[in-house]
């Protein structure tokens, strides 16, 4: 379910700022600014480069981890698809037909319409964040610093057991 409720779609951003103190950086051409630590997740949490993946290992990293977010989950417990300053889902991972981009009209927009990206797990140029809608773990992927951030020990155990086959290395 695509969230363009304004209020909602602030209320979850500001979880995002709140609980894991979100502080995005930028890049422009080649200089990076407010180059800090993305994130102060209060709990345990592992860190992946992801700068060495191949065309292969980023096909290979989608169905991974939608069948990983599977395992770790209830049936019915969803997950907020994050697309940072751009599109928000709420979803269940057993259900693909919610795991798609939509077109959106809307007459605010020039041609009355836009295209509302489910975001990929890696992060090819935006901030890509999937979170447990009770913040209980989340996968986040910073596209400047080519990394991946985890959190909640089921997605890490998982995680920790496949992330070589997708290429990453692990930094903490």
């Amino acid at each position: 379910m695509l969230i363009n409720e304004t209020e909602k779609y602030n209320e979850i951003w500001d979880k995002v700022y709140d609980l894991l103190k979100f502080a995005p950086s930028y890049e422009c051409r080649g200089h990076s600014f407010n180059v800090h630590l993305p994130f102060q997740i209060s709990v345990d949490y592992s860190v992946y480069a992801i700068d060495d993946m191949t065309d292969e290992q980023i096909d290979l990293i989608n169905d991974t981890m939608r069948q990983i977010f599977i395992d770790i989950t209830k049936a019915g417990q969803k997950i907020y698809a994050l697309d940072w300053h751009h599109s928000a889902f709420l979803y269940d991972p057993r259900n693909i037909s919610e795991q798609k981009s939509l077109i959106i009209h809307d007459e605010g927009y020039n041609n009355g319409e836009y295209l509302a990206d489910f975001p990929s797990f890696y992060p090819d140029g935006d901030y890509y964040f999937f979170i447990a809608e009770d913040f209980s773990f989340g996968y986040l992927g910073h596209p400047w610093r080519q990394e991946i951030w985890v959190f909640g020990a089921d997605l890490m155990s998982e995680i920790e057991a496949v992330h070589k086959s997708f290429g990453w290395r692990k930094l903490r």
